[in-house]
């Protein structure tokens, strides 16, 4: 059948009804059939009133969206505006080859897609979205602006990746090519809780002692390529029980090609090195690199020393001239003990003051910062005022106080028993020396007389700096010729050069002596004990005057015991013409078991000295 315009398959019609209010003369907006009035050329529209079709001149149509009437249209008038709408078949989207959608499409039932999408705006899914809804062994693309794989979702192996398509084993991959941050965790809670957080939970429904609860591994190749495992942090389940849980947390690294314990943090304890491998633990203050060293292979710990002497369990040392303990209770009290000026020092230290020290010679000193006397080493020196120096209690019962020997056989002792004091074993010897200072080989018990000379002895005198305060030092001194007491010289102590001051000691009382040469001298002093092997560079001697002591006789007299003696003139003694103590009287002879015999037929034998 014929039809005068554009074929329906071409075209639509879309009527649009309104009811008109008195006078209204411009109609617009949804119709009774609820569609909203467009058009786009007012040659296809059709507009009627109370069913009869109006002409051109009766309204105006040139908006698009809004017809108007040249008349006011009386209350309840219906008006309908018909319009036919024209499309070409090029703007339609072939079924068979595609093609694309300028405007938007909206689509009441399910859209299948059997084959690739590409999406280029956005992607909302008002609904929720499922990609894969049958499991197929398909992946999941997201391109970034520079990486072709942002998000990829590998549909084989069920795992999940980022900035890659490539499965490095978990269940999800993240991968940069450069040094920033493969995953950040950030909180914008202004509150004062903890965020952000990151949880590793082991949600297993029937935990026990001794389960891993988590572990974090530190890869890397080895030199063959192989993926290696250089470092782990793992927790784990000390003890389940409720109210009772212990968690255990430990750090691991690879020794030698085995994974070793580091740090075990227990319930009960904090341990570095369980596993008893040979490597140290350090700890850097601000100032010294080796503030704590354990030494694991010495088995020995420093303070300060990255090399503790392996003999010792522990080494102090300064990274200058001071180490020190110090030691303090809860009221404050201080005891301190340090080394400095080459010197181990105890202190008091809520004063300050020194109580004793151990100086590098090995003499110990008590109130003192210099040893008293010139020996070098090994000595004890002590000084008070107004108290006693040394104080010996032997406590309730009688018996020795103080046992002396030589050689490490004892030799005599200090004993006490009620009120009286006993020196066992005694002699007593005085310092004397020959007029010439020298040094000759006297043979033990020799005969000594004095002579018309007294010994002196000198000291150089100089300040010393011991912590901020000057100190008087005195040492043993050898007068010099053309020295005189007053002259300065410059003397080195423990390495360190100072002027001196020479001064002569204030003695009274000792005397030169002589190898008694007057047969019944009255000048007998004693018997020659041993030289004085001190360092003060004269050569002094022991004289024993009272006391037990060995006489040297003469090898032409016959003694016995009970016999007194006196000069032979010749350094020997003889045997006393009657037994009257007088002043030549050397001693009594109380065996005549000789003690040693010498080369000149002299002897010796043990005697009472009656010389002091």
């Amino acid at each position: 059948m014929a039809y005068i315009g554009v074929s329906p398959s071409n075209g639509t019609r879309r009527v649009h009804t309104y009811t008109a209010t008195a006078s209204q003369t411009s109609f617009s907006g949804a119709g009774a059939e609820g569609a909203t009035l467009s058009y786009k050329d007012s040659n296809f529209v059709d507009v009627y009133q109370n069913g009869v079709k109006l002409g051109d001149a009766d309204y105006t149509a040139t908006s698009g969206t809004a017809i108007v009437l040249a008349q006011g249209a009386s209350v309840n008038d219906l008006i309908e505006v018909v319009v036919y709408d024209v499309f070409s078949v090029a703007d339609t989207v072939s079924k068979a080859d595609g093609g694309t959608f300028d405007g938007n499409v909206t689509m009441a039932g399910t859209l299948d897609v059997t084959g690739a999408s590409t999406l280029t705006g956005a992607l909302s899914a008002k609904g929720g979205a499922v990609f894969n809804e049958d499991s197929a062994d398909v992946d999941f693309r997201v391109e970034g602006n520079n990486s072709a794989n942002l998000l990829f979702v590998d549909g084989g192996n069920d795992h999940i990746c980022m900035n890659t398509s490539t499965d490095a084993g978990g269940v999800l991959n993240i991968k940069t090519t450069d040094n920033t941050a493969n995953l950040v965790l950030f909180c914008t809670d202004a509150d004062d809780s903890g965020g952000p957080i990151l949880d590793l939970f082991r949600n297993s429904s029937s935990p026990a002692d001794g389960d891993v609860l988590g572990l974090i591994r530190f890869k890397g190749e080895d030199a063959g390529s192989n993926e290696t495992t250089y470092a782990q942090i793992i927790g784990f389940i000390q003890d389940e029980a409720g109210g009772a849980e212990d968690g255990t947390l430990k750090i691991e690294t690879l020794i030698g090609g085995s994974s070793q314990s580091r740090v075990d943090m227990t319930s009960t304890e904090t341990v570095f090195n369980e596993g008893s491998q040979n490597i140290d633990f350090r700890v850097e203050s601000d100032g010294n690199a080796n503030m704590l060293f354990v030494d694991g292979g010495n088995n020995s710990v420093g303070l300060g020393s990255s090399s503790p002497d392996s003999g010792r369990k522990l080494h102090i040392e300064g990274g200058d001239t001071t180490v020190g303990i110090t030691l303090k209770d809860t009221a404050g009290t201080q005891f301190g003990i340090n080394s400095d000026d080459n010197a181990l020092k105890v202190k008091s230290d809520s004063s300050g003051a020194e109580l004793m020290r151990i100086d590098s010679s090995g003499n110990l000193l008590f109130n003192l910062t210099n040893r008293l006397f010139s020996d070098t080493s090994n000595t004890i020196n002590a000084s008070v005022n107004g108290s006693s120096v040394l104080r010996l209690n032997r406590g309730a019962d009688a018996g020795t106080v103080v046992q002396i020997g030589l050689v490490g056989t004892s030799q005599g002792t200090i004993s006490i028993s009620g009120t009286t004091v006993s020196y066992n074993a005694f002699s007593g010897s005085h310092w004397s020396r020959l007029t010439d200072n020298s040094k000759p080989t006297i043979l033990k018990g020799t005969i000594i007389e004095t002579i018309d000379e007294m010994c002196d002895w000198y000291q150089l005198e100089f300040e010393v700096e011991v912590e901020g305060k000057n100190e008087t030092v005195k040492r043993s001194y050898a007068l010099q010729d053309g020295d005189n007491v007053g002259d300065t010289v410059t003397y080195k102590h423990e390495g360190s050069d100072y002027t001196a001051t020479i001064v002569k000691e204030d003695d009274n009382k000792h005397t030169k002596c002589k190898i008694s040469d007057t047969a019944d001298s009255k000048r007998v002093y004693g018997v020659h004990a041993d030289w004085d092997n001190d360092d003060d560079t004269v050569n002094d001697m022991y004289v024993t005057a009272v006391g037990t002591h060995v006489v040297r006789i003469n090898k032409d007299v016959t003694v016995t015991a009970g016999d007194l003696l006196s000069s032979n003139g010749d350094g020997t003694a003889k045997v006393q013409d009657d037994d009257i103590i007088r002043s030549k009287t050397i001693g009594k002879v109380l065996t005549n078991i000789k003690q040693e015999t010498y080369s000149d037929g002299s002897y010796t034998v043990p005697c009472a000295l009656y010389c002091g």
